[in-house]
């Protein structure tokens, strides 16, 4: 089962044993735009999964037999990365727990909408191909990270004795890939070539043996930076016998330059294939690849600075790579933990609703009811919140920046945000703002003011009250944990200055070291108070996100026992 590049047209296999389903589906998808292809079993699957490479499997759980879920686990054992989609007929949530566990991407019960059909389907596509892109990056980093590691070390031992030791790895290298007796590494000195290194020639020679720049084979590459293959030298006009040419029982030979840029550094030889049969152009590339690492290697001493720093970056970056990575297992934890109760919830009070004598008992119907509507509410929220932070760092969110007076911009909020406030006193301190205006999306405003309000509704008691307040600064001020963040600021030809807004809380806060973890994803501290606040960690991630995609900043100031301040910085002007 292959994966190759994904195309813009997903390909699509469906599999499901009722012929009738199998063409609805079929025929949803060629309609939403994508290449389906239909299986009427899991034995026929199997077979259209190694003939070709796909997008996303849909497959029905109940089959004759290799069911649904044998077929997960053959196609995951065969690509893990390829999302898997389960259908069922009946809604069972112990079979839906099971085939996710399994694997499984999502799952759909029948009869299928086409909406949601659609909907999983794309999603499965987008997050296939960021996973596909994923491990192509991790791939190269440490691909990245393993040859600058190499050159570091070079690097830091740039001595002639340590470049001796390259010269005579390179040598024993080359003779044992390209299965050759003789090979010699020569390098620039002046008008000439040095042999500084070789296996398969007498100890006096290596050293010592010197040839013109423009003589023989070696002069010749050595001159012109351009590789030589010849199949019988005895043959070609263009060198005269050298006196090293005893040394060799074969009359094939081989010369590539070490290359910096437009510069040859030097140049490897090599001759006399154990086999006896002459170079081929496979041998040639080859050796040129090699010839390439060697150069670079021997260039290391003006290098070394520049690659320290790509190396540090790729390190940092691989180290992001993990952690992202990790990431991805927490969220799927923690869904699975918030999701839980909620789910039993619906599930449990649902069963119950189903099988309830309606007569006489109309108060406890409302009851369950009120209990279903809340959990449901509940999961949609902590499903939005994720859907927004996934929009936001996909920059799928349009905005319409203007310049909006400031004491209106952050009134008009609160007002909006009234009825999430649970009634809180949110004190607006804005003397002296007449005329201050942010340069900002008032509706994005709005959504990270009232997250950050969110938060101190949260985590202070509830007979303290919430403090705006605002200063303005001409120049960019510094910015905690954003020294690296080249998007601060990013705001076309505005120069207006900058205005800095303050969210204060008497809560019970929090230590400076833990600062950074509260705009993480995913991420609470713990109990706050005696109870521990609902939600997955999202608010404060999604508040640096959507500040970010406008050119300005959030971070906070806290103290344990002390309260809480969150400071929202964006481009401003006074009129």
């Amino acid at each position: 089962m292959s994966v190759t590049p994904l195309p813009e047209k997903p390909r699509v296999l469906v599999v499901d044993d009722d012929r009738l389903t199998l063409e609805i589906v079929l025929e949803i998808l060629r309609s939403g735009g994508m290449d389906a292809t239909g299986a009427t079993g899991g034995a026929e699957a199997l077979k259209i999964l190694d003939e070709g490479s796909w997008d996303v499997v849909i497959t029905d759980i109940v089959m004759d037999g290799l069911t649904g879920i044998d077929l997960l686990h053959r196609v995951k054992a065969g690509s893990r990365l390829l999302p898997v989609i389960c259908m069922s007929g009946y809604k069972s949530f112990d079979s839906a727990v099971q085939m996710i566990k399994g694997g499984a991407s999502d799952f759909l019960y029948k009869p299928i909408d086409r909406d949601r059909l659609l909907h999983v389907v794309k999603s499965a596509f987008s997050k296939y191909r960021r996973a596909i892109e994923n491990e192509r990056i991790i791939a190269q980093s440490q691909s990245w990270a393993r040859e600058l590691l190499t050159l570091r070390q070079l690097g830091e031992s740039s001595s002639r004795d340590m470049l001796q030791v390259l010269f005579q790895k390179t040598v024993e290298a080359v003779a044992e890939t390209l299965q050759i007796e003789t090979v010699s590494l020569m390098i620039v000195e002046g008008d000439h070539l040095t042999m500084a290194a070789a296996m398969g020639l007498p100890k006096e020679i290596v050293g010592k043996a010197q040839v013109l720049l423009g003589s023989g084979i070696s002069g010749f590459v050595g001159q012109t930076g351009e590789p030589v293959l010849i199949n019988d030298i005895s043959k070609d006009d263009r060198f005269k016998p050298s006196k090293f040419r005893r040394q060799y029982s074969t009359q094939s030979a081989l010369c590539v330059p070490l290359m910096r840029g437009d510069k040859v550094l030097g140049v490897i030889n090599a001759n006399n294939k154990t086999n006896g049969e002459p170079f081929s152009r496979s041998d040639l590339d080859l050796l040129v690849t090699i010839a390439a690492q060697v150069a670079m290697a021997v260039d290391n001493t003006r290098l070394f600075k520049g690659l320290e720093e790509k190396a540090q970056a790729l390190e940092k970056a691989h180290r992001e790579l993990i952690r992202l990575d990790k990431d991805k297992t927490e969220l799927i934890l923690n869904i699975s933990h918030e999701l839980k109760t909620p789910l039993t919830s619906i599930i449990g009070f649902a069963s119950l609703l189903h099988g309830l004598d309606v007569q006489g008992k109309t108060k406890d119907l409302d009851d369950y009811a009120e209990r279903i509507e809340m959990s449901a509410g509940l999961l949609n929220h902590l499903v939005e919140r994720m859907l927004e932070l996934f929009r936001l760092e996909a920059g799928r969110n349009a905005m319409n920046r203007d310049f909006i007076p400031l004491q209106a911009a952050v009134s008009q909020a609160v007002a909006e945000l009234e009825g999430t406030l649970h009634g809180r006193d949110v004190m607006e301190n804005f003397s002296a703002s007449t005329g201050v205006h942010i340069y900002t999306d008032r509706s994005f405003f709005t959504r990270v003011l009232g997250l950050i309000l969110e938060n101190a509704v949260k985590f202070s008691p509830e007979d303290t009250p919430i403090i705006i307040s605002w200063r303005r600064h001409a120049d960019l001020p510094p910015v905690p944990g954003y020294a690296s963040y080249s998007g601060l600021g990013k705001t076309g030809n505005i120069s207006g200055g900058w205005v800095e807004i303050m969210v204060s809380d008497s809560g019970e806060g929090i230590t400076p070291a833990e600062i950074p973890a509260i705009f993480e994803k995913f991420r609470q501290l713990g109990d706050i108070l005696t109870t521990k606040p609902t939600g997955i960690g999202l608010g404060l991630s999604i508040a640096r996100a959507i500040l970010e995609f406008l050119g300005g900043a959030v971070w906070a100031d806290s103290r344990k026992g002390d309260g809480s301040t969150f400071h929202i910085l964006l481009p401003g002007k006074m009129e």
